[in-house]
């Protein structure tokens, strides 16, 4: 029986660097932890996310609730997500898009519930958030139906924990300039770890169980992480 229930979710970028695959890998993290069933469609060139998802299951740090396809046209993207409604095989999807905006970025759009960007503290970020908040705003004048269109949302990325009176005022600067989520994700030394074994649940339970004690002060970390995505992603799915 198809899922009625099932949510699409595109990180859109016009440009690479900016968190954004770092950003859906922490939101599959939470999605995951929550139970869900995600899937995540990889159509940026560099296979940046497919490359992760084959790391995590040859080290252990997968899901059986996880699983990935990549693609290459929009018409591969449209026949997936069909697929898995249709089927009934996952919660979630997330859609990974190329960081230099692809061409096709309009018809990716149209497929999603939810529209992402990431964005981190600097001007030439700010920059390119506003080309891609402009992007959107440029594809609701080209629709017949803008109410129909997934809204856009901007997490800002990579935060410094303790900010300086500089980075408040350009998180100021951001909420003022964007559709801004109110939880940040926050600059953290666990994402090495993500990007380099998996999912954030798993490795944070590995340590709990280690023999190793130097490894105990390392769990809250992980799962401070993962909170904090739960955070964005419930943000998300409930704008």
């Amino acid at each position: 029986m198809p899922n009625s229930k099932l949510r699409v979710l595109g990180l859109m970028a016009r440009k690479g660097g900016s968190g954004k695959t770092t950003l859906c890998r922490a939101l599959t993290s939470a999605a995951v932890a929550a139970g869900r069933r995600v899937l995540l469609i990889d159509t940026d060139p560099t296979a940046a996310l497919s490359g992760w998802h084959l790391r995590a299951e040859m080290k252990g740090f997968g899901s059986a609730l996880l699983a990935l396809r990549p693609a290459e046209t929009v018409a591969q993207v449209a026949e997936v997500i069909d697929e898995a409604w249709s089927e009934d095989s996952a919660d979630l999807i997330f859609v990974d898009t190329a960081g230099g905006g692809a061409e096709w970025s309009d018809a990716v759009a149209v497929l999603c519930d939810h529209l992402i960007t990431s964005v981190m503290l600097s001007e030439t970020d700010f920059d390119v958030g506003t080309q891609t908040v402009i992007w959107y705003q440029d594809l609701r004048k080209r629709v017949d139906d803008p109410d129909s269109l997934p809204r856009h949302r901007v997490v800002l990325t990579m935060v410094e924990p303790r900010p300086t009176r500089a980075d408040a005022q350009q998180i100021a600067e951001a909420m003022s300039r964007f559709p801004v989520v109110e939880t940040m994700m926050m600059r953290r030394n666990i994402y090495k770890e993500m990007d380099r074994l998996g999912l954030l649940q798993p490795i944070g339970l590995a340590r709990q169980t280690d023999p190793n004690p130097l490894l105990k002060p390392h769990v809250r970390p992980v799962f401070e992480a993962l909170e904090e995505a739960m955070d964005i992603l419930n943000d998300i799915l409930t704008s």
